[in-house]
């Protein structure tokens, strides 16, 4: 049984602590956040012990994995307090604040070898996503040379004073990119539009990628408001991948996914994300994380890749502030 403290309970971290809840082989130790209000209701309301500090909880020898789930900008501090303590780390994206703490959290994981370490990419564990990496890295594809992928989230779920604004959201679809393609882009171009009055940030992204090998992606990241584009679902994200010899096509809004190659035509089936199994995509991710600390499995989303992912989203900010092209050595 292990046994999990969770670290911020906003709106991620109410959300793992009932997939966490819910699901057998471990039990949630306590929450600790800094406000104190929310913290200490959520605690009553559901008997679970509310962590006085931070320091508490690093010091509860009965706690052996830590959910971050708090601002980025705390990810580095937090992820390196539990590792001296002896605990596994789940860290939610983006993985830090800048790129300096997102390096410092890679290289603490790696002086901590015997402890897991695992980064909030919970659509790898989505079973279309799976199912298109496994296309793709079985050659079903042939070589990959475009992808084109979109995602739409609720504008309520933002939150204006995130200086990322809706790239946090791009952080998602980036790396499911360069998972897929096994590369990190060499060139890096975004635009964007404000879609309401009420804040300075980009409403929706357009971002260009340009990979060594010729491949070519674009993403286009929109946060939309119920008010003025009332949503069906909680979260849309639709994807194309494009091979010399296949394509593999992902639609969560709709049907969810169909492989197409010259001998094949199969639609995949599950649920539409914002739905049941959305969140069963995140229990998933945490499934593979008890895995990885009673068993020694792999991390399937391990923070070398997070850190990849946040340098291409700040190339991208930049990209934005600048109006130019950035190159990623």
């Amino acid at each position: 049984m292990v046994r999990i403290a969770i670290c911020g309970v906003g709106n991620i971290g109410k959300v793992h602590f009932g997939s966490l809840r819910s699901m057998r082989g471990c039990e949630i130790a306590g929450l600790y956040d800094t406000q104190g209000a929310p913290l200490r209701e959520l605690a009553a309301s559901c008997g679970v012990h509310a962590y006085r500090s931070a320091d508490d909880l690093f010091a509860d020898g009965s706690v052996d994995a830590v959910v971050i789930a708090t601002p980025s900008e705390s990810h580095r501090e937090l992820t390196e307090r539990a590792l001296r303590a002896g605990k596994h780390v789940f860290v939610e994206k983006p993985l830090a604040g800048t790129l300096e703490d997102a390096q410092a959290i890679v290289e603490a994981a790696a002086m901590h070898p015997r402890q897991v370490v695992q980064a909030g990419f919970c659509e790898r564990f989505n079973p279309q996503f799976i199912e298109a990496k496994r296309a793709a890295d079985n050659g079903l594809l042939g070589r990959l040379r475009c992808i084109h992928s979109s995602r739409i989230s609720p504008y309520a779920l933002g939150n204006t004073a995130w200086e990322l604004g809706a790239l946090d959201t791009a952080v998602h679809n980036l790396d499911l990119i360069m998972w897929l393609l096994d590369q990190t882009p060499t060139r890096v171009f975004a635009r964007g539009v404000r879609l309401y009055p009420d804040s300075e940030i980009l409403h929706s992204i357009t971002i260009l990628l340009e990979f060594a090998n010729g491949a070519l992606v674009t993403d286009i990241i929109t946060w939309l408001s119920d008010a003025a584009h009332p949503l069906g679902h909680c979260a849309r994200a639709r994807m194309n991948i494009l091979g010399e010899s296949g394509s593999f096509e992902i639609d969560l809004s709709t049907r969810p996914s169909a492989l197409l190659t010259a001998n094949e035509f199969r639609e995949i089936d599950t649920v539409i994300l914002g739905g049941d199994g959305y969140y069963g995509c995140l229990k998933l991710q945490f499934e593979t994380f008890l895995r990885s600390i009673e068993e020694g499995s792999p991390v399937l989303a391990p923070v070398k890749d997070a850190y990849r992912a946040e340098q291409v989203v700040l190339a991208a900010r930049h990209s934005l502030q600048t109006g130019k092209a950035v190159e990623i050595a």
